[in-house]
């Protein structure tokens, strides 16, 4: 039959990395720094803006990507324990079919 102890899988990023994820994403997106007067230090800045707004993008991303990933755990999870259910039943039938043959 079933395992009354079951060991939860954790999927996914915890509350406070999520905290964390966003206030770098807010942080990246509100920091405006002036440009510096040289042409080398205007490429660094122009290059360290881009780099700040792709980090970014891609924080977005790992956020969204981890909300869809615990979705598909939980889809994940209610189709195994249906199918525990399912086995049950179908145990529970043998079990009424073999007491029935007996009589």
């Amino acid at each position: 039959m079933t395992d009354k102890y079951q060991t939860e899988i954790i999927v996914g990023l915890s509350d406070g990395e999520k905290k964390d994820l966003e206030k770098l994403i807010t942080a990246f997106r509100e920091k405006e720094s002036s440009a510096p007067s040289d042409p080398s230090g205007e490429d660094v800045y122009n290059q360290n803006k881009s780099m700040s707004a792709k980090l970014a993008h891609f924080g977005d991303i790992l956020l969204k990507f981890d909300t869809k990933m615990k979705s598909f755990y939980e889809i994940l999870l209610l189709s195994h324990k249906k199918s525990e259910i399912m086995n049950q039943r179908i145990d529970t039938i043998i079990e009424i079919m073999k007491i029935r043959e007996n009589l």
